[in-house]
């Protein structure tokens, strides 16, 4: 019965978070209106980046409070300041893009890893993904974030709560990344 417990007690021991890194404090605090930038793709995964920022940008969205800022109105934007696809913007276009889309921050994502591991028993994905949170008027990095997790990481006794999808790793390591942000110090709107 003990050898029991002790199996439990291990497989439930939570699998660790994101790795958040504060370059400055957020300068209003509040996160009301916040725009998606499209992420990019360093994986061979086809289209891993617009699964991850769609999926991450739903998380956001379910956040009461919290207006985030359509994806074609982002896209709409970038062949005015000649931005390319999977190019990230620099600081100058950061903050144009900050000033037309009204908002207060702008997020920018990077995959660096999207696998779906096959094995004889089940799928194991593998997800890693780079955030930064940058500040719409000055278009400075105040927070990044570094997230890479694997589906068994979330393996609970007897394989429950196994996570076998790439979506549904994205999905829980958004909400991971979100809750993190609002526990260093990030409000809601209207908090």
């Amino acid at each position: 019965m003990s050898l029991l417990f002790c199996l439990g007690c291990m497989s439930c021991s939570g699998p660790s978070g994101p790795i958040v890194q504060r370059y400055a404090p957020l300068e209003q605090e509040r996160l009301c209106k916040v725009a998606l930038l499209p992420f990019v793709n360093n994986t061979r995964f086809n289209q891993g980046n617009t699964i991850v920022q769609r999926i991450f940008g739903s998380e956001l969205a379910r956040i009461a409070g919290v207006e985030v800022v359509r994806e074609g109105d982002v896209r709409k934007v970038y062949p005015q300041l000649r931005i390319y696809p999977n190019q990230v913007p620099d600081v100058d276009q950061i903050r144009i893009l900050g000033s037309r889309l009204g908002v207060d921050y702008l997020i920018l994502g990077t995959v660096s890893a999207m696998e779906e591991n096959f094995s004889e028993q089940h799928v194991n994905p593998l997800l890693a993904l780079n955030l930064e949170v940058h500040e719409a008027q000055s278009g400075r990095v105040m927070w990044t974030t570094y997230h890479k997790k694997e589906g068994r990481d979330y393996r609970t006794i007897m394989h429950f709560g196994l996570v076998n999808t790439v979506t549904e790793l994205c999905r829980v390591m958004s909400q991971e990344i979100l809750d993190m942000w609002f526990s260093e110090g990030l409000k809601k709107c209207g908090e």
